[in-house]
C-alpha cells in the first residue's frame, strides 16, 4: 500500500483498487453466478425502511455458499480469500494475521431495485468491533470489508455509496442524511469497473442507492477482521465443504481469532505463508 492510498483511506475511510481482477477472471466469477443464478434470493421491500428516496420496486439480491460451490464453480471465489494483490491492503488496514470474519456474499440489484438506508458505527461512542484509529504512526481498523465488483458501476447507476471521512465522526449521522433526503452533496456514489475491489472501513456511514443501470449489480463481500477479533460467529463452525482443499494460505486466513504470539500462521506480502 502506498503512502498515497494510507492518506487517501485514512482521510476518506476507502479506497478503490484498479483492475486486480482480468476480464477472463470475470467472466469465470460471472459464469459460476449465472449456474446458480436460481440460487438468489431477492429481499422483501425493506432496506430502504421509510425513505422517500431510496424506494424501489423490487428487493436487494443475496446468494451465499459460494466458496463451498462444486468445482470449478467455486474456485474464482476462493482465489479472492488470500489474493497477492490484496493482501498488502489488509496487511496495513488490519495488521499481520488478519482473518475472514464473515462467509462472502454476493449482491445483486436490477433495474428499480431499491437502496439501503446508511449505517456505520462511527460516532458517537466507541463499537470494540467496528472502528477506526490512529495511533502510534498506523491505522487500525475494526471489520473492514473488501467488495469484488464483477459489473460495472457507472456514475448515475447507483449502488454502494459512503460519506467519505465519516470513519472518523464523532456525532450522529443526521436522520435525514441516512435517508438520503438531505445534504446529498456530501455522499458519494463508488464508481467502479468488473476487476475492480472496493475496500472500506465499516465505521463509514455507508448504504446503497437505487439502482438505476439496465445491468445487474454484482458485488461479492468478504469481510475481514483483525487476528484476534471477531465479529460474526461464521467459524464456528465454517459451512460444510468450504474448508474441502483450501491451500495452506486460504486456511489462515480463515482461521479463529488469537493473537499472533500464539503461532498464529502469518502471510507475506506476497500472499504466501514462509517456506512455501
Amino acid at each position: 500500500m502506498t503512502e498515497v492510498e494510507k492518506y487517501l483511506f485514512d482521510i476518506n475511510g476507502y479506497i478503490v483498487v484498479r483492475d486486480v481482477l482480468s476480464e477472463e477472471e470475470v467472466a469465470k466469477a460471472n459464469e459460476a453466478i449465472d449456474h446458480h443464478a436460481d440460487q438468489i434470493r431477492e429481499r422483501d421491500l425493506s432496506l430502504s425502511r421509510d425513505s422517500t428516496t431510496l424506494k424501489g420496486v423490487t428487493g436487494r439480491g443475496d446468494l451465499g455458499g459460494l466458496l463451498a460451490w462444486e468445482r470449478p464453480w467455486r474456485d474464482p471465489f476462493r482465489a479472492m480469500i488470500a489474493h497477492p494483490r490484496i493482501v498488502p491492503y489488509l496487511h496495513e488496514i488490519l495488521g499481520p494475521g488478519f482473518r475472514m470474519d464473515h462467509n462472502a456474499g454476493l449482491i445483486t440489484m436490477r433495474e428499480g431495485a431499491e437502496g439501503h438506508t446508511f449505517h456505520g458505527s462511527s460516532g458517537p461512542g466507541f463499537d470494540p468491533h467496528q472502528y477506526y484509529l490512529f495511533k502510534n504512526g498506523r491505522m487500525h481498523n475494526g471489520l473492514t470489508v473488501v467488495s469484488w465488483q464483477f459489473a460495472d458501476t457507472n456514475e448515475g447507476d447507483g449502488g454502494f455509496c459512503l460519506i467519505p471521512g465519516s470513519h472518523k465522526g464523532n456525532y450522529p449521522c443526521p436522520p435525514e442524511m441516512k435517508k438520503y433526503e438531505q445534504h446529498q452533496e456530501f455522499i458519494k456514489q463508488i464508481t467502479a469497473r468488473a476487476g475492480d475491489v472496493v475496500i472500506f472501513t465499516e465505521a463509514t456511514t455507508h448504504g446503497t442507492l437505487p439502482w438505476k443501470a439496465k445491468h445487474q449489480r454484482r458485488s461479492l463481500l468478504f469481510r475481514y477482521s483483525p487476528n484476534c477479533l471477531a465479529y460474526a460467529k461464521s467459524y464456528l463452525p465454517w459451512p460444510d465443504g468450504m474448508l474441502d482443499d483450501l491451500t495452506p494460505e486460504q486456511q489462515a486466513i480463515l482461521e479463529p481469532p488469537y493473537h499472533t504470539r500464539l503461532d498464529r500462521p502469518i502471510l507475506d506480502d506476497a500472499g504466501r505463508l514462509p517456506g512455501a
